[in-house]
């Protein structure tokens, strides 16, 4: 007998006033990463400020952030803006990779470090940023190892040991490396590693996966949603199949904090806290390190 799959349909967060400059700042570095032209720039400007004008405040960011892709798409031609610079940092960080082992190696508790990691790792964000430096990578590597993570690292250190299924959902190409150093601490072969359906922002896409050599060490799905974001009625069967069986889900990123359900205790949400919106939801300050638990309402 096929086991019924269970879609949770209560999203964390709906679109606030403050989250309207973001999404502007996102369609102009968006349409600058596909050509200098200023007439075309604008051209996407008006058409996304349009769409964010009809647009239901009640949906997640995430929502908003698709409308605006498929406006670039249409007026740019060009459905993955950000693919060269995905390149770039999975390049970049697969260069950091092996410094990164030895500082799990050396540490007096690997899985622990390895996590911090790859929260860190999370600052490699398009969405949240317009631009991302070397030197603002390092030292979210050097914050992330000399502070206190904020929530529950203790239970989540604990449910990777216990867990018989888990499922990764992935946020951004580039940290998914950063990622491989939790994955090389557990048995892989209860993992599932998720990644979008298709570009969305920075977002890591099974082409990243490959990139990144993660399809060389772990089961890799697409989620099947083209979104920054996990919106489960916009997910495929086998995603959907692979959440409803999971005991364990660790769920990356502000993107998949903004649209996955908070009433699941099988969530770990591990992120960057880089957006006052994001921090103020979760109850955290800006820039801090996160571990933050679904709750047991199911």
């Amino acid at each position: 007998m096929t086991k019924k799959i269970i879609i949770i349909k209560r999203y964390c967060m709906k679109t606030y006033n403050d989250c309207i400059p973001c999404l502007v700042r996102q369609a102009l570095g968006a349409a600058r990463f596909v050509t200098a032209d200023e007439k075309i720039h604008q051209t996407v400007l008006k058409k996304s400020l349009a769409a964010m004008a009809v647009m239901d405040m009640n949906q997640s960011p995430p929502m908003m952030a698709r409308c605006i892709q498929t406006v670039i798409a249409e007026v740019t031609g060009n459905k993955d803006p950000y693919k060269e610079i995905k390149k770039q940092c999975n390049a970049f960080c697969l260069d950091q990779l092996d410094g990164l082992r030895a500082m799990v190696e050396r540490s007096e508790a690997p899985l622990e470090t390895a996590i911090r990691l790859s929260i860190a790792g999370n600052i490699i964000d398009f969405g949240a940023f317009s631009a991302i430096d070397t030197e603002t990578i390092f030292d979210t590597i050097d914050y992330a190892m000399a502070n206190k993570v904020t929530g529950d690292m203790d239970n989540l250190l604990d449910r990777l040991v216990s867990a018989n299924a888990i499922l990764w959902i992935a946020d951004n190409a580039g940290e998914i490396v950063f990622d491989r150093l939790v994955l090389e601490k557990m048995d892989m072969g209860r993992v599932v590693f998720v990644v979008r359906g298709g570009p969305a922002l920075n977002d890591a896409t099974l082409e990243d996966a490959v990139e990144t050599g993660i399809t060389d060490i772990v089961t890799t799905i697409g989620s099947g949603g083209v979104i920054p974001g996990t919106v489960l009625d916009m997910c495929s069967p086998v995603f959907l199949q692979a959440f409803d069986r999971a005991d364990l889900i660790i769920a990356k990123g502000q993107g998949n904090y903004e649209t996955l359900p908070h009433d699941d205790d099988r969530i770990f949400f591990l992120f960057k806290a880089k957006c006052p919106v994001v921090a103020e939801s979760a109850g955290v300050n800006l820039n801090d390190m996160v571990v933050r638990k679904g709750l047991s309402d199911r």
